[in-house]
């Protein structure tokens, strides 16, 4: 079924006192949202964005249908500098658009991805079934891929019938299920977004990974260490999580940290590897991207 076009109808030259004004206007000839343009700034590791505040301010007004002469008139009463855009655009079922890009594929060795609306492809030898959803983690990412390279070749050298795992920031649950089918003794993996807890726990039955546990708990809740710990975390979360990463690392155990972006790598070696109890056993690189294996040392008291 088509699917009918939409208005947006991008206004600019507003100061910030017009915008309610101007949206309460939107609202009564028929608009059906309204949102800000806004542009932002991340500068350092702590990735925590800042609203850049513009001269002047800009915002979208999206229509079913092409707004009348009643919603141009209005904004000429409010400010007649104001300016504006139309623009028509094609609405679209953006996931079932999503699912067509998104095939089944091989994620590391013999380990496959399979989108849950997909058949089985003949040459997957160890699927997993994976359903995104609005989680991260479809495998897709270089940084998910690392992880799974990391944890592949551990379980290659280790023995880990008798270890215990955790995934900080599970997202889809994809390293989780992974290290279940990978015959790890038991599996955990903490998320604090409810969403993704969902999606993690639907993958989890498609896949018949019971030994695998989606919790809501924050990592400093976290009262036992694991063998083997995985986080792959943008590198600003990592360094303010340093401590309680460490913690839930067992001593001599391994801790593999992804979402280390290379230009931030001398950063995270001087305020995370180099001041905590670790030595790095593996560097790899993808991308923009660089993942550690690390081995905990000792703890940290």
């Amino acid at each position: 079924m088509t699917q009918p076009n939409y208005f947006r109808i991008r206004l600019s030259q507003l100061t910030q006192e017009q915008e309610d004004i101007i949206t309460t206007h939107s609202f009564e000839c028929g608009a059906s949202g309204v949102s800000e343009a806004l542009k932002f700034s991340q500068t350092n590791l702590t990735y925590d964005p800042r609203i850049i505040e513009p001269d002047a301010h800009e915002i979208d007004v999206f229509f079913s249908e092409r707004p009348g002469c009643q919603f141009f008139d209005g904004l000429i009463e409010i400010d007649h500098n104001i300016k504006w855009e139309i623009f028509e655009e094609e609405s679209k079922d953006w996931l079932e658009e999503w699912k067509k890009g998104f095939k089944a594929f091989k994620l590391v060795d013999k380990f496959w991805i399979i989108p849950s609306w997909e058949k089985l492809p003949d040459e997957s030898i160890f699927p997993i079934f994976i359903d995104p959803g609005m989680a991260f983690g479809t495998g897709t990412h270089a940084t998910t891929q690392m992880a799974s390279y990391f944890l592949n070749k551990f379980a290659k050298k280790n023995k880990v019938t008798d270890l215990s795992f955790l995934d900080v920031g599970t997202g889809t649950g994809l390293l989780a299920i992974m290290a279940d089918k990978l015959g790890f003794n038991s599996v955990t993996g903490i998320e604090i977004d409810p969403e993704a807890r969902r999606v993690a726990a639907e993958n989890i039955l498609r896949n018949n990974t019971s030994r695998t546990e989606i919790s809501e708990k924050l990592i400093e809740e976290l009262h036992n260490p694991f063998d083997v710990v995985i986080a792959n975390i943008i590198d600003g979360v990592l360094i303010k999580i340093k401590k309680e990463l460490i913690k839930s690392t067992k001593n001599n155990g391994s801790l593999f940290l992804t979402g280390i972006l290379k230009e931030h790598e001398e950063s995270f070696i001087k305020d995370f590897i180099e001041c905590s109890p670790v030595k790095i056993e593996l560097r790899i690189e993808k991308d923009e991207w660089i993942g550690f294996w690390l081995t905990k040392c000792e703890d940290i008291g």
